[in-house]
């Protein structure tokens, strides 16, 4: 039985908030370790970051026999192989996609420009079925976000002639030192403004900025493997990717 995929897209105009960190972590996650079957479509250009890592992942792992053997090992653990990776600018993503449906994916992840002004953006995004927006407990950050979710929210997930219904903010980067009273004192404005605020927050960590670490370190961010099972929980990556899971109701 075919079952239509879920499109979702992890985005914010605002950059540093780890956009594609979190795309390549979820789709890593859930394709890896979930098991569910993950497109990942490589919008952003002109850095194509996700399309970069995987290249220079690819690379590296032919002559590192360490991150090589961990790459077997996991493929016959879980049968997995690579997540699907599609480089393609936005006004061509829907004809490709449509190309590759045949292969199944249940869940397709959009990496996007850091703008919604590029060509096709627009359309793209009210194509998907939800928006995840990461949040900064930072007022800049906060201000271009709000408006840029708010805007989604108005102008696409609320007309019904759309496909996107939902656009979710998810707070991250948060650092133990920042006081809880400035969080409560956000989430009441992000309330007013009726924007769903997810229960997850991320904090945080090194690793989100490292591809392959060193031998015996673990795996952090990697398009090759799954990211390592005690990293996923401490770093709130498996309660964020069981958080849109329901959302979604993927089971």
């Amino acid at each position: 039985m075919n079952i239509t995929p879920v499109s979702i897209a992890v985005c914010n105009q605002k950059g540093g908030v780890g956009k594609s960190t979190f795309t390549v972590l979820l789709a890593s996650y859930l394709h890896y370790i979930v098991g569910h079957d993950v497109l990942v479509v490589d919008c952003d250009y002109p850095q194509w970051s996700i399309y970069a890592q995987r290249e220079r992942e690819l690379s590296l792992i032919e002559h590192d026999d360490y991150h090589k053997l961990l790459l077997v090992r996991q493929f016959k653990a879980t049968g997995r192989k690579l997540w699907p990776l599609l480089k393609c600018m936005p006004p061509e993503a829907p004809e490709e996609v449509e190309r590759l449906l045949q292969s199944g994916p249940r869940i397709i992840l959009y990496d996007l420009p850091g703008t919604v002004n590029a060509e096709g953006v627009i359309r793209l995004l009210a194509s998907l079925d939800a928006v995840f927006v990461p949040l900064k407990a930072d007022k800049v950050v906060m201000e271009s976000t709000l408006s840029f979710a708010r805007s989604l929210t108005t102008n696409l997930a609320q007309n019904p002639g759309l496909t996107l219904r939902s656009v979710y903010l998810f707070w991250t980067m948060i650092d133990r030192r920042e006081r809880t009273p400035l969080y409560d004192q956000y989430e009441a404005v992000i309330r007013k403004l009726g924007l769903p605020l997810m229960a997850t927050h991320i904090p945080y960590r090194s690793k989100f900025n490292k591809e392959l670490l060193p031998e015996g370190t673990g795996v952090g961010r990697s398009t090759l493997l799954a990211p390592e099972r005690a990293f996923a929980r401490e770093a709130q990556i498996e309660a964020l990717a069981t958080e849109i899971l329901t959302l979604l109701n993927i089971r």
